[in-house]
């Protein structure tokens, strides 16, 4: 069996988990779109996992966990042209938020592309690498 990684860019579940809240038919979206993306998971449904997500609350909110991270290097990629995690709700409020902390080796990315960075994986691989190389 050959293992794949998928990459995709920031999802942020806290910040989901109160629009979920706060909108119905934003949290029906979800569940839906969580359903048809279980993949190897058993056991659940995306009623399950959007329920998980809702009582995880504040709590899986990324900017939440800025002082965490403060004397750490940071990488974070957002992606421009991504209508599954869009970069002004999922990318810019992390980005804000961690460098208000502030989160000292911060470094960010936003590139024009799609949510799994379909047309950028050797820009998003030579990041990621020369992220690495540099903190390491």
């Amino acid at each position: 069996m050959r293992a794949t990684r998928r990459w995709c860019s920031t999802f942020d579940f806290g910040t989901v988990s109160a629009l979920c809240r706060a909108e119905p038919s934003h949290r029906a979206a979800c569940v839906k779109a969580f359903a048809g993306e279980l993949g190897p998971l058993r056991g659940t449904s995306g009623e399950a996992l959007v329920a998980e997500m809702e009582a995880a609350g504040e709590s899986w909110r990324l900017a939440g966990i800025a002082p965490l991270l403060a004397d750490r290097p940071v990488l974070l990629i957002g992606t421009s042209l991504d209508t599954v995690t869009p970069y002004d709700v999922h990318h810019e409020p992390v980005v804000t938020a961690y460098r208000a902390q502030p989160v000292t080796h911060l470094e960010h990315h936003v590139f024009p592309t799609d949510h799994a960075l379909s047309d950028h994986r050797v820009t998003l691989a030579r990041t990621i690498l020369d992220f690495l190389a540099r903190h390491l």
